[in-house]
């Protein structure tokens, strides 16, 4: 088994793959794997990628497996951990860039996130920016403003992806509704998964989650975990759709979760 090319400190990496590195960077490789296959290309050499919250995994994903990258930038809240990459990325296709900018679950310190924000990139575009848990994580007016911000860094026929949180069963089963509709149907049927103190105590704790599934038309807008703001921001579809309106975006598709991905939408500028 080769070594890592990059080892990312335990503390600096974030997500649910991050206690363990290796299948942390196994997802960044499907991930990036399923944006090239979505928007029909071989690989990414000759694309410019801005990848807001970027954590560590894509870079791990590309230096490890020596995947084509055109330019890479990485841009995100967690100050040490850009100071880290910056330090320990050599490779002149990547660029690093600490974005201190408010967030209650993960910067609560930070300013506040407004359309008139700036990334510090200067006149920079690319073809594609992603944000992977991002929007997951964000407020109604943060969603808005978040779209804005990014439309000067588009080229005109670049694309915008990212994940969200949709209030809706998916075909595939892969939602996060889907889990907790399953989870739910087990505790409601089986008498052992309620001698399951884990499956307990989530029911508990996000009990709001039981009238998400349930209701036939959710709300635009729920903070899931109201213990853990903004751990799970919930948009109904419509919701979701309607905040890109007049952000200088149009909406190209909102897709179905697939493996290691939850809902994703698809932009481009107008």
């Amino acid at each position: 088994m080769k070594d890592i090319v990059l080892k990312v400190p335990r503390h600096l990496r974030r997500g649910h793959r991050a206690n363990d590195e290796r299948v942390s960077i196994e997802s960044g490789v499907k991930l990036i794997a399923h944006m090239c296959k979505y928007f029909g290309l071989a690989d990414l050499g000759a694309i410019k990628l801005l990848d807001i919250g970027c954590g560590c995994k894509f870079t791990q994903a590309i230096l490890d497996n020596d995947l084509p990258i055109g330019e890479y930038v990485g841009v995100d809240v967690y100050a040490e951990m850009i100071a880290f990459l910056q330090s320990n990325v050599k490779d002149t296709r990547f660029s690093f860039y600490h974005m201190n900018t408010h967030n209650e679950m993960y910067n609560q310190d930070g300013e506040p996130l407004t359309a008139n924000t700036k990334l510090p990139l200067g006149n920079k575009q690319f073809d594609v920016i992603c944000l992977y848990s991002v929007f997951t994580h964000l407020a109604p007016p943060d969603y808005v403003a978040m779209l804005k911000l990014l439309r000067p860094y588009i080229k005109p026929d670049g694309r915008l992806l990212y994940t969200a949180f949709i209030n809706e069963k998916t075909s595939g089963g892969l939602g996060y509704i889907d889990f907790y509709a399953r989870s739910f149907e087990a505790f409601e049927n089986d008498a052992s998964a309620k001698q399951t103190q884990h499956l307990v105590e989530v029911l508990k704790k996000e009990g709001a989650l039981a009238k998400a599934i349930e209701n036939p038309a959710p709300p635009d807008f729920k903070d899931m975990v109201p213990t853990q703001p903004l751990k799970v921001a919930m948009y109904s579809r419509k919701h979701a759709l309607e905040l890109v309106e007049r952000t200088g975006w149009e909406v190209e598709s909102l897709n179905e979760p697939a493996e290691e991905i939850q809902h994703y939408m698809v932009c481009k500028p107008v």
